[in-house]
């Protein structure tokens, strides 16, 4: 009996420590962001400036460390390392959240569809909700959207028609399947490779044309192996600042609060200073380091339309799901009719 009240007591006391532990909530969260974008760019002194602010606001219960530049790999492994807990956010672009899920795909991988950023605005504020809901099922919460203009086509040669771009090995991304064998149906000849390869499969002829945003192609220096650019608004350059549900469950409810406010913000200055940035890497591009444009005339225009009208029927449904397919179909044209 005696060893029984014993035992009794030490199961109450362990009990009662149990309770009074603190909640995972209360332990600082050290948060490993990845991104692709250069070391010291913008980007990467906003993103390391939204760590600061979240560490200050938080009173230390929030902290960031950001590695740029691609530093632990591409896309598709940056999505690897953050469901194995490795890293715990990403700044990510639409590629490569669509490989969390592909709803995402509709605002980044439907070619020419979008003619201005405010279609682009538009169509993003009335998906967002919904894709937010879909990538936070699959274990991500989105911090903040943002873009930064336009991807453009640089290659070695000039390219101005469909037909030309048939005769060039493209880069495609790895980790893309659909949007590799979207390409052969349509005649291309995709490379898959990682986007932190483009610089030298370009100096060794593995590709020799390659959709970047401008701002890359100059931060990468890219263009001096690819010294053209076609100037079509190929697809916008959609990204989210994005954390793991894991450790956003693990931050209590008032710094989260804190958190996706100041992403938000910050989101919003990428938007501003990603798409200034992009017009301005054109410009220097070509007037210090000659870089040959190509205007996209009306006469490209038709000769691309036909083709993108075949890509749609195969995107809708393998690229992009139906039914975000056919809202951003939707959408578009309700902004056109107001506008």
């Amino acid at each position: 009996m005696k060893y029984a009240n014993r035992f009794l007591i030490f199961c109450l006391f362990a009990f009662s420590f149990w309770i009074v532990l603190p909640e995972a909530s209360s332990r600082p969260q050290r948060v490993r962001l990845t991104t692709l974008a250069p070391k010291d760019s913008s980007f990467d002194k906003l993103l390391k400036r939204m760590g600061a602010e979240w560490k200050k606001e938080t009173n230390g219960q929030v902290s960031l460390i950001v590695f740029a530049g691609g530093s632990q790999g591409g896309e598709s492994a940056m999505v690897d390392r953050m469901r194995v807990n490795q890293t715990q956010a990403a700044l990510i672009s639409g590629i490569g959240l669509s490989e969390v899920d592909p709803a995402v795909a509709g605002l980044q991988k439907i070619p020419l569809l979008f003619r201005s950023l405010d279609e682009l605005d538009y169509v993003m504020g009335k998906l967002a909700p919904d894709l937010e809901k879909r990538v936070e099922e699959k274990g991500f919460i989105i911090l903040s959207w943002m873009d930064s203009g336009w991807v453009r086509l640089f290659s070695k040669e000039l390219l101005e028609t469909p037909d030309d771009m048939r005769k060039f090995k493209l880069f495609t991304q790895t980790g893309d399947p659909e949007q590799t064998e979207l390409l052969k149906k349509l005649g291309f000849r995709p490379i898959p490779i990682e986007s932190t390869d483009i610089l030298p499969s370009l100096q060794t002829g593995l590709i020799d044309a390659v959709p970047l945003p401008p701002f890359f192609a100059l931060a990468t220096q890219s263009y001096k192996s690819a010294p053209y650019m076609l100037d079509l608004n190929y697809v916008p350059v959609v990204g989210a600042i994005v954390l793991t549900k894991k450790v956003w469950d693990r931050i209590a409810p008032e710094h989260q609060v804190i958190v996706k406010e100041i992403a938000q913000r910050i989101g919003r200055e990428m938007t501003e200073s990603g798409r200034k940035e992009n017009e301005e890497s054109i410009r220097v591009m070509s007037e210090q380091w000659g870089l040959k444009i190509r205007d996209f005339d009306s006469d490209l225009q038709n000769s691309w339309d036909a083709v993108v009208q075949d890509a749609y029927s195969f995107i809708r449904d393998s690229t992009v799901p139906a039914d975000i397919f056919d809202r951003v179909l939707m959408h578009t044209e309700e902004y056109r009719s107001a506008n």
